[in-house]
């Protein structure tokens, strides 16, 4: 945009700040952006385009807006220059702190002129601090530790004054999906979008604040009913529902609402929080409205979940984790070729956990990027340590999760373990399930052909129990098959059984692919294998997955034998 055209001092005087100050913009008197120096835009990292759905109150935290809305008040009556000093939200960094002077236009009455400064390295440093203790740094809002105090505060206001409070935990639908189609920039400017829309969706003296990732809190005050907070969730719910624009293409959003009253449900911030997740958790994943009130039943199940989710991150913290190995062996010799790792939780009073429920714990709790990390790194240091002890196996195969799948930086996660133990990408497998490759085929593909180009290969874990096609067999660059062990199970007695897992061998064989049967517990159903055309085999039959001190026996007395 140009500027309007002004006599010729005050254009010289105009352009002299645009180049010479942080921030210089033209807004009109609502606030909405007129024109945006190139520095000041840079200044703030959002679109230019952006800007002109926003207000310039929209870019500063909630409790400086009144600063703000003072500041442009005062330079709109008095017709001189009014100065204050607050944050300004900047995208993906720290909000920082900015000396405004604020003046009218000197040829539109309808216009000001904003200049702004960067005092950030000026400031108090416990001034700053204090602002990122209570903050979110992405939108601006508050925090949860914030939110905390506030929702405290509030209960205190509610028994003084006899009124109900509603706490609401606000959730996006598979907003990683956003992340992974557009970049997480992108993803980082839909929330902060997502922000400006919650806080214009409140009209009263509600509290916002961003808990974690996609999630977000409200506390409403006032509460006179049940009606009154549905009718305000679907106000929120309306809100995030508009689309979104990115880069000419626009993305609709569908929310899951949790919501809890005080004193109804809860007695204080932290059972409200409990409480508020456990109804979040209890809403359900379809398009459009979803709120869930807490109520008492809901609490039958969770405490144990919750319990056990905190034990999760003190047995990472203290080495509770472990990998155990079974051997795949060639179906001839029984000769070892590879190890598949399997991760193992022994708990200090509940003893081994079952894999599916700490896997699926792992995930809901966002750690199973650092667990699989974790689990990748140590079988390639295994796989060095056995090479050290003449036991030299031809790989080892590491299970990934669809949410480290999914991860825009498994990639480079992986070529750290490789840098960090020095062990060859050729001899690392990477399992996935066929729903992991069917959920998103493009990425799947990119991502594949970017590993296998390091030599990593690929096999497709419990294969036949998904519902990939062989035309996405062929476009993908795999390496193996495995044959689920349900087939295995009752392949010497059910026709259907044998129909399948010979139709699998016959896939295999066709795409050059490797194939693993997994399962094999008998020497009949070895038998059967061996004569379908098998090659390689799992199971009981020839060793248990075992810790890495029992296999090391195994190999000293010559139970197990490596192939190579």
């Amino acid at each position: 945009m140009r500027l309007d055209t002004l006599d010729r001092r005050s254009a010289e005087f105009v352009s002299s700040f645009e180049s010479a100050v942080d921030f210089f913009a033209r807004i009109d008197l609502q606030g909405r952006f007129l024109h945006i120096s190139a520095p000041g835009l840079a200044f703030i990292g959002y679109h230019r385009e952006y800007l002109r759905i926003v207000t310039l109150r929209d870019l500063v935290p909630q409790e400086e807006a009144p600063l703000l809305e003072a500041c442009l008040r005062q330079a709109q009556t008095s017709g001189d220059v009014q100065k204050c000093t607050l944050h300004l939200i900047k995208t993906l960094t720290y909000p920082r702190l900015v000396e405004l002077r604020i003046a009218p236009h000197p040829a539109d009455s309808g216009q000001l002129l904003v200049v702004g400064h960067d005092v950030s390295a000026w400031a108090d440093n416990e001034q700053c601090l204090t602002y990122a203790m209570y903050h979110d740094v992405l939108t601006g809002l508050a925090n949860l530790a914030s939110a905390r105090h506030e929702i405290e505060r509030a209960k205190q206001e509610a028994l003084d004054e006899g009124f109900r409070v509603a706490l609401l935990q606000i959730d996006i639908d598979e907003f990683h999906r956003v992340n992974r189609a557009f970049g997480y920039e992108a993803g980082d400017r839909i929330l902060h979008e997502t922000a400006l829309r919650l806080k214009n969706a409140c009209h009263g003296r509600e509290f916002v604040a961003r808990c974690y990732s996609d999630a977000f809190l409200i506390l409403v005050r006032e509460v006179p009913d049940r009606a009154y907070v549905e009718e305000f969730a679907r106000r929120i719910s309306d809100a995030i529902q508009l689309p979104y624009s990115h880069e000419g293409q626009t993305l609709q959003l569908s929310v899951r609402i949790g919501a809890v009253l005080f004193p109804d449900e809860a007695n204080g911030a932290d059972q409200l929080l409990y409480h508020v997740d456990e109804a979040l958790a209890c809403a359900g994943r379809s398009p459009g409205y979803n709120l869930v009130f807490y109520e008492r039943r809901m609490s039958g199940g969770m405490s144990d979940s919750l319990k056990l989710e905190s034990d999760l991150h003190n047995g990472i913290r203290n080495g509770e984790f472990s990998l155990h190995y079974q051997p795949i062996s060639d179906a001839t010799s029984r000769k070892v070729v590879g190890m598949e790792a399997l991760m193992r939780w022994n708990h200090p009073v509940l003893g081994p956990v079952s894999p599916e429920i700490f896997i699926s714990l792992a995930e809901s709790a966002g750690l199973i990027n650092f667990l699989g990390g974790w689990a990748l790194k140590n079988a390639c240091m295994q796989l060095m340590q056995w090479d050290a002890m003449g036991i030299h196996l031809q790989y080892a195969t590491v299970n990934v999760s669809a949410q480290q799948f999914r991860d825009a930086r498994f990639a480079s996660s992986v070529r750290d373990a490789f840098k960090l133990t020095g062990v060859a990408p050729q001899r690392i497998v990477l399992e996935i399930t066929e729903s992991v490759l069917m959920e998103d085929p493009d990425h799947a593909k990119l991502l594949l052909e970017e590993l296998t180009g390091l030599g990593v290969r690929f096999a497709v874990d419990d294969f036949g129990t998904g519902y990939s096609s062989l035309a996405y067999l062929q476009s993908f660059p795999l390496a193996a098959l495995k044959i689920d062990r349900r087939f295995v199970n009752n392949l010497t007695v059910s026709r259907n059984d044998q129909a399948i897992v010979d139709a699998v061998i016959g896939l295999a064989r066709t795409l050059g692919l490797e194939l693993v049967a997994e399962g094999v517990e008998t020497e009949a159903q070895l038998e059967r294998l061996r004569a379908s055309g098998c090659g390689l085999i799992q199971g009981w039959l020839v060793c248990k997955a075992l810790p890495i001190s029992e296999l090391a026996r195994k190999f000293e007395t010559g139970e197990l034998q490596p192939a190579s």
